[in-house]
């Protein structure tokens, strides 16, 4: 996967090239015109730049001088994408740092065959690979809304970054919640067949796997060494919060939310579950405490109470209409999209816009 910046004035254009190399597994950024792409490439440092020559106030060739006069992105690979009526003087030009050209319209499998081809032919080094940020949903009390969570946070980040939501809890949930079927059985994995295959994409951006039946630790591994180079975020269904899988699971996660209902058995269980969790070096801040609040359910204590029935750790609530709840598992779609100006959908997006600066 490679970062790559796309000047294009034209906003179709930009979506539709972004829409298109998304699906190849790179993270588009996006610029309108030549001054704002100059302002990414020196704060992004992007692999490679698709470049319009076509643009309002700094032309395509002028962006290219720039580059040029800048030590910094003076050899930092571009393709330039353009009309056919200029892609004569831009080829007789012999424009630095141009690896391809390509004429508007263009096919999606020319572009990405063209971006593969420069991205092998310039070596993106290693250590410019970004690790995904990974992050664990886990119930402490079955029923808690992981589900929900997972799905509806791995769908607002997909709107960000490519995203991959991995369910190796064992019942197919993660894949049931987008009216999917897991893709790949037990047996399939066990034979050393490529979790890649086990790959579904409910929508753009997002990839969803699943498997139907418990796995081991070491299936678990060869999982998560498989596929989360895939995206650039990963959030992971790992069942039992204090399971074998999780044990495998949570130490990768730079965040792990704990979702909790406020009743005893509930209260209990999620104070459990941090001890342990705690037991193994994974406590705060890494682990942030959901509290999955039912409107429609009576609630006889305050915030502050359930928090210091939690030994005073930092909580966060959710709240979940039950009804939102069952109309998205009903239409297999992510709690937030059904009822988008309600506190549930805002509460995602806040957890999202502190997710996405940290990649």
């Amino acid at each position: 996967m490679a970062r790559l910046l796309i000047v294009d004035d034209d906003p179709d254009a930009r979506r539709l090239i972004g829409l298109v190399l998304r699906r190849a597994g790179h993270e588009p950024l996006y610029a309108e015109d030549g001054f704002r792409a100059l302002e990414l490439m020196e704060r992004e440092q992007p692999d490679l730049v698709i470049l319009d020559l076509m643009l309002p106030g700094m032309d395509g060739f002028e962006v290219l001088e720039a580059m040029r006069q800048r030590p910094n992105l003076a050899t930092m690979p571009v393709v330039v994408l353009t009309a056919k009526a200029q892609l004569g003087s831009a080829v007789g030009s012999k424009l630095m740092n141009v690896h391809a050209y390509l004429t508007k319209p263009v096919s999606a499998e020319t572009l990405v065959h063209t971006v593969q081809e420069v991205l092998t032919e310039i070596q993106i080094p290693a250590s410019r690979e970004r690790r995904a940020l990974e992050i664990a949903c886990v119930e402490s009390w079955p029923g808690c809304a992981g589900e929900l969570l997972a799905a509806a946070l791995a769908a607002a980040l997909a709107e960000h970054a490519p995203t991959l939501l991995i369910d190796v809890e064992g019942n197919g949930r993660g894949a049931f919640v987008f009216d999917l079927e897991p893709r790949m059985s037990l047996e399939e994995l066990e034979a050393g067949t490529d979790p890649t295959r086990g790959l579904g994409a409910p929508r753009d951006g997002l990839q969803v796997w699943s498997i139907d039946r418990p796995l081991g630790p070491a299936l678990v591994d060869r999982v998560a060494e498989r596929l989360t180079s895939q995206a650039r975020f990963v959030v992971w269904m790992p069942g039992d919060p204090l399971g074998p899988v999780a044990a495998r699971v949570l130490p990768r996660c730079q965040r792990v939310l704990l979702t909790f209902e406020s009743h005893g058995p509930g209260l209990r269980r999620a104070r459990a579950v941090l001890r342990g969790l705690e037991g193994i070096g994974i406590g705060l801040p890494a682990v942030e405490s959901v509290w999955v609040r039912r409107w429609a359910v009576p609630e006889p204590w305050t915030e502050a109470q359930i928090r210091h029935r939690l030994n005073d750790v930092p909580i966060r609530t959710w709240p979940v209409d039950p009804v939102t709840a069952y109309r998205a598992l009903q239409e297999g779609r992510p709690i937030h999209e059904i009822e988008p100006e309600s506190p549930t959908a805002r509460r995602i997006r806040e957890w999202v816009e502190e997710l996405v600066p940290l990649i």
